[in-house]
């Protein structure tokens, strides 16, 4: 059984934990402005994970890296020192990002088009989303909590490659869209996790064309354009969760990826629209036929080339995994490597393969840490300098 899933003691109504969670969830929804899905049930999160919040609603939490810590903040007629204060900004940063994370929906990933909870594109944007709604709204939560000084201001993103690309593409993808960043962004959010990136497609189809589009075609046509954002989120999960990557690289990861992950997605709208509107100019009344097969071929074409400049750039996640079998990856814990970057990268890509093997794809749950059992927990020391 994977461990981080493991449950420990239920934490019951009427005790501080369980108020001060529930606090926080409610402060969640409220600055959202959208229900939070979690059923009231929490458990006790054992190990060195801040937390879980699983697809059947319930949640853990750690007692040992948030509630413990972040507790002297929160009581009532008890001054913390500052000391205890620092200690605790931490780990209320964390019980706000789980408490974002109980306001996406699941839904249902196993319907054609939808993208599997727990696969690296739906936990890039989720973990985007919500690093950035805890960034903007977490100073103001711990406020409406708290009547100490506890200063939220300051902190980093915990995603800085995922969110970074998400920010920037709220504005690319949003023109072509027909609606700014912030619009975007809330319908993102409010949409099922299966589906997002299949709305992000519609909303751009609506706009650009119209009822120029027959119903039969939108399955594919969002495939295409869907195509670009999954790999181009998805992609930069070797780089977020690499120990031995700078922050302020990932910043600059996260920044090209979006550079590159529009360009692709606006250049493929832009032949679909050219191709529905020529048919239209052309044959006024008379449903268009599908793409065709030049134009897939031109699409796979553009996607081998931006595949090919990430190569180029030395990006690890888009260069072929070579025998991506899970006998290769087994093994590689065996073989030398010349240094701990090559290494770390060989580690990374066992966790790619656990993520995109297919008894993998339904993923039901998101660690509120956000990092994978392979590299760095709560508690560990980071190194004094990464490297690019």
């Amino acid at each position: 059984m994977n461990e981080l899933l493991q449950r420990g003691p239920e934490i019951l109504p009427g005790s501080w934990k369980y108020e001060w969670v529930a606090s926080v969830v409610a402060k969640a929804a409220e600055y959202a402005g959208r229900p939070s899905h979690w059923n009231g049930k929490l458990y006790e999160q054992p190990g060195p994970v801040s937390g879980l919040y699983h697809r059947d609603g319930s949640m853990t939490i750690s007692r040992e890296h948030v509630l413990d810590p972040a507790r002297p903040a929160f009581t009532p007629e008890q001054t913390a020192t500052s000391s205890e204060l620092s200690a605790a900004a931490g780990p209320t940063k964390m019980a706000i990002f789980q408490a974002r994370l109980s306001l996406s929906e699941f839904g249902d990933d196993t319907v054609p088009g939808a993208t599997p909870v727990g696969s690296l594109e739906d936990l890039a944007l989720e973990n985007a989303l919500a690093d950035r709604f805890t960034n903007r709204y977490g100073g103001r939560i711990a406020e409406d909590l708290t009547e100490q000084p506890l200063s939220m201001l300051g902190q980093s993103p915990s995603f800085p490659a995922y969110t970074t690309a998400t920010d920037r593409l709220m504005y690319s993808v949003g023109g072509v869209a027909g609606m700014g960043p912030e619009k975007l962004r809330d319908l993102i959010e409010s949409t099922e996790r299966p589906q997002r990136f299949n709305a992000i497609a519609d909303a751009a189809l609506d706009h650009q064309l119209g009822d120029l589009v027959p119903d039969s075609h939108r399955d594919q046509l969002r495939q295409d354009l869907t195509g670009p954002l999954r790999r181009g989120l998805g992609g930069l999960t070797m780089t977020e969760y690499s120990e031995l990557t700078h922050p302020g690289s990932k910043y600059g990861w996260g920044e090209r990826s979006a550079e590159r992950t529009a360009d692709e997605f606006i250049e493929n709208l832009a032949d679909i629209v050219d191709h529905y509107d020529s048919w239209a100019e052309q044959n006024p009344g008379v449903e268009p036929p599908e793409l065709p097969d030049s134009l897939r071929e031109k699409f796979l074409d553009r996607e081998e080339q931006t595949q090919q400049v990430w190569a180029d750039a030395g990006w690890p996640a888009q260069q072929p995994v070579a025998g991506r079998e899970q006998a290769y990856n087994e093994r590689l814990p065996e073989q030398p490597y010349p240094n701990a970057r090559q290494q770390e990268i060989a580690k990374l890509q066992q966790f790619l393969w656990s993520h995109t093997a297919p008894s993998q794809q339904g993923s039901t749950t998101v660690d509120a840490s956000g990092r994978p059992d392979n590299v760095r927990q709560i508690g560990t020391r980071k190194p004094e300098r990464g490297v690019e």
